[in-house]
């Protein structure tokens, strides 16, 4: 029996008959919508809350009155009052109809195998513009993943909510095509940037590297991987934004298409996948790693340096083999003016622990972000905070807040904690978790990374 007093929203609809309308109580609930005209019986209708779920919403003078939903073969409609309040609450979780009473299509911003993007602007209000994806239904269902894979990226989607991270607005079908309704995005990917630098356009692009951090802790504490960080899917406007979760997958679920990713971008355990051996979120933090080495600290935003992680050392070899093979080097452009930068300097320690070939011995994404703010307030202990770190977690005696750690006093500085005590000989103990890092021709350059056995 269903709690009617937990339900999320509540109103009155009707049903109209030929002799004698049927009035409803509609409630909302997490996971669905009911419709009863008894609460101490079984619900008359019933609609769940995901992706099998379609609603015509019926329009008078761009007013919303009623909907249409399927059942038993058929189709029924309810009219009722604060309808545009429950298509909002229910947004992103359940398809609609029709597209064109909501949104009106202006320009064709890019395509791919399955459809288009397209730029539109809201019907009741031509200063709201929205990103469109415009995808074939036929054309999905023989991609490889099809329409499942689509549905579980869009439920991933519709669960996160965070200002680093591009929103899911609305989804809509109609017989021949799925529309997927996105926050527009005024801006470029790190990737455009990228390439238009490489034909000589002065063009320099900044991304804060807080924010992308930020956007990974966040999917992470919600249990999600997203399986593909790389700069095409990072664009810049005003805040950073993480995009395209197509690959994404919730952290304990089995993996579908284990060792897919970005050659270049793939951590060891995601290019080397073994069946017996599933990994976690700390593959995005190697991603990130890999990312970052892309990029140079300058103030609190990064910038790009252009060169990858994993270079072919011949024609023969491609980015795919030489990211499996595992071997790199971290090693700063001396022509850059940063290249000596105290910043630098720290960011080239934290490299190696979001690069280790064991995801066990991976920072994970809040401890990595507190370290990006440290060096962005001109920490420049920044191996000594790791080492505490490292030793609270070999010690087991780190706690979730603890990992956070890196909470801040009102002056800015790491909190003082017990950690502080630790001796000498301890940290000094602990170099077995510390990369062996050199210093040459005023470079600092990482040994080589050992290849996964």
């Amino acid at each position: 029996m269903l709690s009617y007093e937990n339900a999320l929203f509540t109103v009155q609809v009707t049903r109209k008959h030929f002799f004698k309308d049927k009035n409803y109580s509609l409630y909302l609930f997490n996971d669905e919508l009911v419709m009863t005209d008894d609460i101490t019986k079984q619900p008359k209708y019933n609609l769940k809350m995901n992706l099998t779920t379609t609603i015509k919403w019926i329009l008078e003078v761009k007013r919303i009155v009623g909907f249409e939903f399927s059942y038993n073969n058929g189709y029924k409609i309810v009219y009722g009052q604060k309808l545009n309040l429950l298509k909002e609450m229910i947004a992103g979780k359940i398809f609609y109809q029709p597209i064109l009473s909501f949104y009106q299509f202006q320009m064709e911003m890019g395509s791919g195998m399955t459809g288009s993007v397209y730029r539109c602007v809201a019907a009741d209000n031509a200063n709201l513009y929205y990103a469109i994806k415009k995808i074939d239904k036929l054309k999905i269902a023989q991609h490889e993943g099809g329409i499942p894979q689509l549905v579980h990226e869009l439920s991933l989607l519709s669960s996160l909510s965070h200002p680093n991270i591009v929103k899911l607005k609305e989804t809509y079908a109609d017989n021949q095509y799925y529309y997927i309704i996105m926050e527009y995005i005024n801006g470029r990917t790190l990737y455009s940037e990228l390439s238009s630098r490489q034909y000589g356009l002065s063009i320099l692009f900044e991304i804060n590297s807080q924010e992308l951090l930020e956007a990974v802790s966040y999917i992470h504490d919600k249990g999600v991987m997203h399986r593909d960080i790389n700069p095409l899917n990072i664009m810049k406007a005003d805040t950073v934004k993480l995009i395209d979760f197509g690959l994404a997958r919730k952290i304990k679920n089995q993996l579908n298409f284990p060792t897919s990713g970005t050659p270049g971008y793939m951590a060891p355990e995601i290019i080397n996948y073994n069946k017996d051996k599933q990994y976690d979120e700390k593959a995005d933090i190697y991603s990130l790693g890999c990312l970052l080495y892309k990029l140079q600290q300058q103030n609190i935003n990064i910038r790009l340096t252009g060169e990858n992680l994993f270079n072919t050392k011949s024609a023969k070899q491609t980015i795919y083999h030489a990211n499996k093979d595992g071997y790199f080097e971290l090693k700063k452009q001396p022509q850059h003016p940063e290249v000596n930068s105290v910043k630098m300097e720290q960011l080239f320690i934290l490299l190696p622990y979001m690069l280790e070939t064991d995801p066990s011995n991976r920072l994970s994404a809040k401890i990595c972000l507190a370290i990006i703010e440290e060096i962005d307030n001109n920490n420049q202990n920044v191996d000594r905070l790791i080492k505490k770190i490292l030793i609270r977690k070999s010690l087991n005696t780190t706690t979730i807040e603890e990992q956070r750690s890196c909470e801040r006093t009102s002056k800015g500085k790491i909190a003082k904690q017990s950690i502080d005590g630790i001796s000498k000989k301890s940290l000094d103990e602990l170099s077995i978790f510390t990369k062996k890092v050199m210093v040459q021709n005023q470079s600092k350059v990482i040994l080589p990374h050992k290849k996964q056995a």
